[in-house]
């Protein structure tokens, strides 16, 4: 464990739970919108584990699941430190948003360091500098802490409407053939890690949409790939409520990785109360399928429901209830798979997703960028 432990204000001492904040955001009226810091450290020496949350404020399972797990019982048994941020967005949890008000065109989970931005066929010409935002100068700086103390991070999120919890495999990147080397060993440590926390596991979008929907500078895959450190995002059902039976299951599961990670003693603790896809085969998300034209959806299936390909998954109609499109208005997958999450609404505008699923996934998670 890294000797004399500080974020912020919070100061870690030896079986204690040291409460503190972090620099925020500055706010033109004088205040600044400070992160709320725990860290939670035992009485003998170990790894040390982030777990952060409500990134997008209207996610809120992560802030229970914490408060839940970091409590005196836990200290007394543990070796080294957890280090929470109950809250990564204080703007967006304060008035119930996605995203923090003064950054409203900027998701949040997407403003973690990534690396050099240069385009090789632009290198060499002018340009003018682009300031980086106040918010994402704030997680530059936590991140510096985070390369300077974790040993392994969790980020704790919702996912859409009465969704499965479940845990993200991100995909990992390497610049050259020594590189990959260190990016197969940290893979081999990810599956014991993912397979200790106990949930559902989703290998993220395929690596150009990962790359284009920039889920490389999310907090855990900013974490994972640029300072080399075990991170996974979980996701912990639907957002805007809580489910207890969610949040129990995940303090299960970061007391699980706890164990692989030496931090806790004691057998595994079983995950019972939530539903755990265990496909003999990998599985990454998708969405699909979207509306083909605009109209008013009826789903038929729901979250952990397993799908095969030209089944019905519901049936869109027009405000009317009269059938749009071919097939009686019914909508078909194209794939075989399990239902992740179901579009919240019932409007949807042709373009839309309509369904979240998890597919078979033969990729390799190891690759080149």
């Amino acid at each position: 464990m890294k000797t004399g432990l500080r974020i912020g204000t919070a100061q870690g001492r030896a079986g204690e739970i040291t409460y503190g904040t972090f620099e925020g955001v500055q706010m033109p009226t004088g205040s600044s919108d400070d992160l709320p810091v725990i860290i939670a450290q035992g009485k003998r020496e170990g790894p040390v584990l982030w777990v952060t949350a409500s990134i997008h404020g209207n996610e809120y399972t992560g802030i229970s699941a914490i408060h839940r797990l970091i409590t005196p019982a836990l200290v007394s048994d543990l070796r080294g430190a957890v280090i929470a941020i109950p809250t990564l967005n204080p703007a967006g949890l304060r008035v119930g948003e996605r995203r923090a008000y003064y950054l409203k065109n900027q998701d949040p989970n997407r403003l973690f360091p990534a690396g050099s931005k240069k385009v090789p066929s632009l290198v060499g010409l002018p340009s003018d500098p682009e300031p980086i935002s106040a918010l994402e100068n704030v997680y530059k700086h936590l991140f510096e802490k985070m390369v300077e103390t974790a040993d392994y991070l969790i980020d704790l999120h919702n996912y859409s409407l009465n969704s499965l919890p479940f845990s993200f495999r991100d995909p990992i990147g390497y610049a050259d053939e020594h590189d990959k080397a260190t990016a197969r060993q940290l893979q081999t440590v990810m599956d014991g890690v993912l397979k200790a926390f106990g949930h559902t596991i989703i290998n993220e979008y395929a690596t150009a949409d990962y790359l284009k929907r920039n889920l490389h500078r999310s907090v855990s895959g900013s974490v994972l790939n640029m300072a080399r450190i075990p991170a996974f995002t979980v996701e912990l059902g639907g957002y805007l409520s809580v489910d207890p039976a969610i949040v129990a299951a995940c303090c299960a599961g970061i007391r699980n990785v706890m164990r692989f990670g030496g931090m806790l003693e004691g057998p595994m603790e079983p995950i019972t109360d939530i539903n755990i896809l265990t496909p003999s085969y990998p599985i990454r998300r998708i969405q699909h399928p979207y509306a083909p034209q605009s109209g008013i959806m009826s789903h038929f299936v729901k979250s952990g429901d397993p799908v095969k390909r030209g089944e019905a998954i519901g049936r869109l109609t027009d405000i009317w209830g009269r059938p749009i499109g071919v097939n009686d208005g019914l909508i078909k997958t194209e794939h075989d798979g399990y239902v992740l999450g179901v579009s919240q609404g019932a409007a949807f505008y042709q373009g839309e997703s309509l369904l979240s699923l998890a597919i078979r996934d033969d990729t390799d998670l190891l690759v080149p960028f």
